[in-house]
């Protein structure tokens, strides 16, 4: 494996043939909400199960990563664990010329990971990986969040403490008046 890419047409797999390869690959960083998480470790250790098919392979990813990066609610630091296992077909079909409107048409088993037999894993593992996250990354499942008038963490103080008054945020005067 080179660069986060593996060469699927010399495995020299024939029909009905399988294997499974383990490696590592940089899944890299990913932004999500404007922050950006950290996959910990970097080097994730992967399985590929690689099984070559009647016009193709069929794959199979498995890799567990963390990331760490600001709590969604809080903005203290937070870690997500993520347990992806993901699967492609590549079947690609010589492209054909349609007789009326000289267009061309794909199939719809071709990967967007493998070009000429050489599977991008890096690009596969990274997208699996943003695809699998959840809305929000939490640094408890009880989080509180920042009080919306000070910013103070709600997670270790006392409530009665962020009692602000009736008043509110001082900036949305002018629209109370309004009423």
């Amino acid at each position: 494996m080179t660069d986060g890419k593996i060469d699927l047409d010399a495995l020299g797999l024939s029909f009905g043939d399988a294997t499974t390869i383990d490696g590592s690959v940089e899944v890299g960083d990913v932004e999500l909400g404007g922050q950006t998480y950290v996959a910990v470790p970097g080097e994730v250790p992967f399985h590929l199960d690689v099984s070559r098919t009647a016009g193709g392979v069929a794959l199979r990813l498995r890799f567990a990563v963390g990331l760490e990066g600001p709590c969604f609610r809080c903005l203290e630091s937070a870690r997500q664990e993520l347990a992806i296992d993901v699967r492609e077909v590549d079947q690609p079909v010589d492209r054909v010329i349609e007789a009326e409107e000289d267009e061309l048409a794909e199939s719809e088993l071709e990967s967007p990971y493998v070009a000429e037999g050489v599977l991008d894993l890096a690009a596969w593992a990274h997208d699996a990986l943003v695809l699998s996250l959840p809305n929000q990354i939490v640094c408890r499942a009880d989080c509180r969040g920042l009080c919306p008038t000070c910013g103070e963490s709600l997670n270790d103080s006392d409530p009665a403490d962020h009692v602000h008054g009736e008043t509110g945020d001082p900036r949305w005067a002018r629209l109370r008046d309004l009423q």
